[in-house]
């Protein structure tokens, strides 16, 4: 009971009434081996890859950071023009094999966003593992219990899956959980109000076409990287994210 009043408590400061957030890349798997079907060869980027993206970021001077340290900056009103967000979905086992070592490599952190109902299964992340990487820094936040649609759920269903996400990781980890990413980028007004109940101060989704008006800090779109892009094609759709970023309002 501590536990949770403690976390409860760290994330019930206010976010700035409307901000800008920085481009949210949104990787999922990591992993030498390519899938055979064209979506997961196109969702898994080679460690490579990733090491050469992070090590342009740094290069063109910008840090990549999680959500859980954007919410931080915002709190404290520092700027966010030098800063990108790294998020990685579903909690594949080979996020903490190949991305974790290369984000330290370059000291950055990123949001591990958990499917809680796939943890210790094959293929997937493991409590301890869990654990581990947030004791080193990383951001472990929400995906929901089973990665299922929410705007097709009633309001019990939906809860269910906030509630049962968001709680297992803040009393298993200990961890703050600052922000809820949408399984398939889709929810409605249902699951925003549930996610205030739960005091998760920002959410994301996969693209601006499910963003309901008008648009807050609980639907930010992210950029899907795609295991094809070149480093050139990768700053490219930084930049169009950085451009056609708006101005969103705080929702807690």
């Amino acid at each position: 009971m501590l536990l949770t009043a403690v976390v409860f408590a760290a994330v019930t400061a206010k976010l700035p009434a409307t901000f800008v957030p920085p481009p949210i890349l949104m990787y999922h798997r990591v992993d030498t081996v390519r899938p055979a079907d064209r979506l997961g060869r196109s969702l898994t980027l080679d460690p490579a890859r990733l090491d050469q993206q992070l090590s342009l970021l740094k290069a063109r001077g910008l840090a990549a950071i999680s959500m859980e340290d954007l919410y931080r900056r915002l709190l404290a009103g520092r700027p966010l023009d030098r800063v990108v967000v790294a998020t990685f979905d579903d909690g594949y086992a080979d996020q903490y094999r190949y991305a974790v070592p290369i984000l330290r490599r370059y000291g950055a952190t990123a949001t591990f966003y958990i499917v809680t109902g796939n943890v210790g299964r094959r293929g997937h992340l493991d409590w301890t593992s869990l654990a581990r990487m947030a004791r080193e820094g990383m951001d472990i936040a929400a995906h929901g219990v089973a990665h299922d649609d929410l705007s097709l759920m009633t309001a019990k269903q939906q809860r269910a899956q906030v509630e049962g996400s968001v709680n297992v990781l803040r009393v298993r980890l200990g961890v703050r959980v600052d922000s809820y990413a949408y399984p398939s980028g889709r929810f409605n007004r249902t699951t925003l109000a549930l996610l205030r109940e739960a005091r998760v101060p920002l959410a994301v989704t996969t693209d601006r076409l499910y963003v309901l008006p008008p648009e807050n800090s609980l639907e930010i779109p992210r950029v899907r990287v795609r295991s094809e892009w070149t480093p050139a094609q990768f700053w490219q759709a930084l930049s169009r994210a950085r451009a056609a970023a708006s101005v969103v309002l705080a929702s807690i």
